[in-house]
């Protein structure tokens, strides 16, 4: 019995901890607008460059967004590289900085 209340509670708690993770909020254009002049975030033009700096010669998809996450503001975006393989990034919006760059 002990064992089992143990056991239930981690799994809520791993359930806490993952939701936690992956709560995140996206953004209106609107909101991203007003952060860009604000200056808290980097314009959409600099994200892009950051994202095709990673790939030369890549092309960026459409669809690409800003969400609020608990570590910050985040771009996601995918590129699609000279050779034609595809690329999931992650940019922290307000740096620049590449977060994740994984083959999709």
């Amino acid at each position: 019995m002990r064992t089992t209340n143990i056991l239930c509670g981690a799994a809520a708690v791993i359930g806490l901890l993952l939701s936690a993770a992956t709560n995140a909020k996206d953004l209106s254009a609107d909101e991203v607008a007003a952060l860009v002049k604000q200056g808290k975030l980097l314009s959409k033009e600099k994200l892009d460059a950051a994202a095709q700096a990673a790939h030369p010669g890549g092309s960026i998809k459409q669809g690409a967004e800003v969400e609020q996450h608990q570590r910050g503001y985040i771009y996601e975006v995918e590129v699609t590289d000279a050779k034609g393989a595809e690329w999931d990034l992650d940019i922290d919006a307000a740096t620049g900085k590449i977060l994740k760059d994984e083959r999709d």
